[in-house]
């Protein structure tokens, strides 16, 4: 049996280099055909699928037409975001490889747990060069709920190598970290980006990080 670490993706690991939420209102466009003002930033890490249908509901899109496109541009999203920042540089976030690197060496699970579109994760997980660390993952195109696609990715992880000592969860937003906590695991928060370390405590982080650089955090509760 091994510990499982399960990590979000943008804003946890990466970073693109530039704002690129107009990506959203493009693919929006292209698939529902309306025109669109997609704040992304109350919303920031919860699902693509979630985040995509509060932005319709805002233009009173009928739930039928929200939900029978869904899957449609879930796809989208991958080649309007590409269009937008495929060329562009992408930030790793400081301490991830080492993080990676240390849980690796102690025989620990890697996984990613996301509501992004999957697509884009592994995009941003392969041009940030650490696809060789994951053995699992479940993605936004799974489902709108961010507690499911975590149970998903558990269960992959069980299905594989049989049980699992423990489960973490490393994730910068509340909307992950609650997910996290929903489902009885280990909810680790990174202060790396949008929300303050408060913001993660209140949303039931078990422990609050500065940055992945503070990795004994996470070995410590794992080990």
């Amino acid at each position: 049996m091994a510990a499982l670490v399960l990590f979000d993706v943008d804003k946890t690991l990466v970073s693109d280099s530039k704002d690129i939420s107009g990506y959203v209102e493009e693919s929006i466009r292209n698939i529902y055909g309306r025109i669109v003002e997609a704040d992304m930033g109350s919303m920031e890490g919860d699902s693509s699928q979630n985040i995509i249908q509060a932005v319709l509901r805002k233009y009173q899109v009928p739930e039928d037409e929200i939900n029978g496109k869904l899957d449609r541009i879930m796809e989208d999203l991958y080649y309007t975001y590409y269009n937008v920042a495929g060329h562009d540089r992408l930030i790793v976030k400081d301490g991830a490889r080492e993080l990676l690197g240390e849980l690796e060496r102690r025989g620990a699970l890697l996984g990613i747990a996301t509501g992004e579109a999957e697509r884009i994760s592994r995009f941003k997980v392969e041009k940030a060069g650490l696809t060789g660390y994951f053995m699992l993952g479940a993605f936004g195109n799974s489902g709108k709920e961010l507690a499911d696609i975590i149970r998903a990715a558990v269960h992959t992880a069980v299905d594989a190598n049989g049980e699992v000592t423990k489960t973490a969860v490393v994730a910068s937003s509340p909307y992950m970290l609650r997910a996290a906590k929903s489902v009885g695991v280990l909810a680790v928060g990174v202060a790396n980006s949008r929300y303050s370390a408060g913001e993660l405590k209140q949303a039931g982080a078990d422990s609050v990080l500065g940055s992945l650089k503070e990795r004994r955090k996470i070995v410590g509760m794992l080990w």
